[in-house]
């Protein structure tokens, strides 16, 4: 694995990492550079998978998202780094013999703004570490509650976001205002959130029991190829609220999953039908597969790329 930095605990065993150190305190540089020279390390008689912006022949590319559209959808201009981030994308679409789209939304943006021939690029959802995200983070979920100072009767609506801008922090405020009272907006993140109905969690690293500790988990994002909180919550039984922006709507399911057009109206609209299930039902997702409809297992998901690189 050519790569920046090893940032494994243990490193897998295996594997073997050739590391391109930076060179300056510029990340985007750094990057810049290590997408230049990473495939002069590689053994040119090995497949090889390009999951950063290398500019060279790799055999396959796994894609998850677009700089081009990623700009256009927060508004933004590219800058000088930006319009070398999509010159050595195009470099890498243009040079791989295959394609891997973490979604079909993503896939339709490489043919459409990259001119890329639909033939070469193919829709292979990304997967869910089953190990760590399962019902089994329920055990303990009346006590991560107590932890988080919520009662049976608050309704806590989780928001997993290190970048609130984007992940739409601001149209769930907007929608939460003048709601019921019993509506918390719990925030999974590094950066502190100032709203009504907000308690800020700080950053977590026990995910699965915060998710089960939840009674949905939302996210309302300007761009999101995919957005593997969907499927995470799903599996440790937690339904989603998700924008219709996000490319995981394509694969998941009601009860499980609720789509809604990216305005407060319609997010408010949402909330008030959660709320009364809330009030009579169990929204616990006893089945999760049911609901998920794609091979989210890693062993299915490394089956089909072994596949791509031997065809």
């Amino acid at each position: 694995m050519i790569t920046r930095k090893v940032e494994w605990k243990e490193n897998p065993s295996g594997v073997e990492f050739v590391v391109l150190p930076d060179r300056t305190p510029f990340s985007r540089f750094n990057n810049n550079r290590f997408e230049h020279q990473a495939l002069n390390y590689v053994n040119e008689n090995w497949p090889t998978i390009g999951i950063s912006r290398v500019t060279g022949k790799v055999d396959v590319v796994i894609s998850g998202g677009t700089h081009k559209v990623h700009l256009r959808d927060k508004g933004k201009r590219p800058g000088f780094f930006d319009r070398q981030v999509i010159a050595n994308e195009e470099k890498l679409y243009g040079n791989a013999k295959v394609i891997i789209a973490h979604s079909n939304q993503i896939r339709n943006e490489i043919i459409n703004e990259y001119k890329i021939s639909p033939e070469k690029v193919k829709a292979l959802y990304p997967s869910v570490d089953t190990a760590v995200f399962n019902l089994n983070a329920r055990k303990n979920r009346e006590k991560i509650r107590e932890k988080l100072g919520v009662t049976s009767n608050q309704f806590v609506l989780l928001f997993p976001s290190n970048d609130h801008e984007r992940k739409g922090a601001r149209l769930i405020l907007d929608a939460l205002e003048g709601m019921d009272e019993r509506l918390v907006l719990a925030v999974a993140g590094k950066n502190p959130l100032k709203g009504s109905h907000v308690l800020n969690l700080g950053f977590c690293e026990n995910m699965p029991e915060i998710y089960a500790a939840a009674d949905a988990t939302i996210l309302a994002s300007v761009y999101e190829p995919f957005g593997l909180v969907g499927p995470e919550s799903i599996l440790c039984g937690t339904p989603v609220l998700l924008a219709d922006t996000i490319g995981a709507v394509e694969v998941l399911s009601q009860p499980a999953s609720y789509s809604f057009a990216r305005n407060a109206d319609a997010l408010r609209e949402l909330l008030l039908k959660m709320l009364d299930r809330f009030d009579s039902e169990n929204l616990v997702i006893a089945s999760p597969e049911c609901c998920i409809h794609y091979p989210y297992s890693f062993d299915a998901y490394l089956d089909e790329l072994i596949r791509l690189l031997e065809s």
